[in-house]
């Protein structure tokens, strides 16, 4: 039986703790990948659970205080005795001054973890106290401003894929699409830049169709790696990828699949491109080998 209202105690103890950890994983699918969940079984949460627990005991205790300090101190700043209706008066100041009618809960509960006995009106207390705490972890931890507050931390290595695959939009990231065409000709193909309007995929996960959104035209040369020479002196001539003659033609262009070989989207700094007034260009020249595998369709 001991045993049994001790595990009891730690619970209602640590509740605070186990409140924040379920309005954390209550909120894992509204952040994606930049919100890791606690599972009950890990240190991490224990710990959490735990400091967070005892943090806002310590504001339960100052709280309680401050009330116990209001209702000793009340008496000093009512009117002198005589001037008010003789019920409040008897009220307020039985003997002239208003003795603290509750005992603190945190301090309760101290007591009794030494040894001491619990009264009912000091348990109901410390219940009370901490139903008030669980609410105002649930409020504080369920805020956007919570939301804004750990934005910018990585909890979990994957801020940086959510920022600027999950919605680059939305933290000041413009995706920028580069796409190559099949049509090539005498070693040259046309190829397009632009901020991506739309991408569409096959329920497979495959690109149906890509828009670009005022893009640019240019021509593209891409020359295959030639493979190690047998002799003395000649290195393996890296792939290169060159691009000429590029110019806005405005508007929206829509690329089906089929005429799409290769296709890449970077996630650029829209304070960055808005100063430069235009999208960066490919890089010309050699490319490595590494490089020229991702760019494979």
């Amino acid at each position: 039986m001991t045993l049994t209202l001790a595990v009891l105690a730690s619970m209602l103890i640590l509740m605070p703790g186990l409140t924040f950890l379920g309005i954390w994983n209550l909120r894992v699918a509204r952040t994606g990948a930049a919100r890791p969940e606690l599972p009950l079984s890990s240190a991490t949460s224990l710990l959490l659970a735990i400091g967070i627990s005892l943090l806002v005991h310590f504001l339960g205790w100052a709280f309680a205080e401050l009330l116990r300090g209001l209702f000793v101190h009340v008496g000093t700043i009512l009117p002198p005795a005589g001037h008010l209706w003789e019920p409040f008066e008897l009220a307020l100041r039985p003997q002239g001054e208003l003795l603290p009618v509750f005992s603190n809960p945190i301090e309760s509960m101290v007591r009794y973890a030494d040894g001491s006995h619990l009264l009912m009106d000091e348990l109901a207390g410390f219940c009370g106290l901490v139903i008030l705490e669980c609410a105002f972890v649930a409020a504080a931890f369920a805020n956007d401003g919570f939301e804004l507050l750990i934005d910018g931390i990585d909890l979990n290595g994957q801020g940086w894929a959510y920022h600027h695959y999950v919605r680059p939009s939305q933290h000041g990231y413009r995706p920028i699409g580069y796409a190559l065409t099949t049509y090539q000709q005498n070693d040259l193909g046309i190829g397009y830049i632009g901020t991506i309007a739309d991408i569409r995929h096959s329920d497979k996960g495959e690109l149906v169709s890509l828009s670009l959104l005022n893009p640019d035209r240019f021509l593209f040369q891409l020359k295959p790696a030639i493979p190690e020479r047998h002799s003395w002196g000649k290195p393996p001539e890296p792939p290169a990828f060159t691009t000429f003659g590029r110019e806005p033609i405005g508007g929206i262009v829509v690329l089906d699949s089929k005429v799409v070989a290769n296709f890449l989207v970077k996630t650029l700094d829209r304070a960055v491109l808005d100063d430069i007034g235009t999208v960066p260009d490919l890089p010309s020249g050699p490319i490595e080998a590494s490089a020229a595998e991702q760019a494979a369709p």
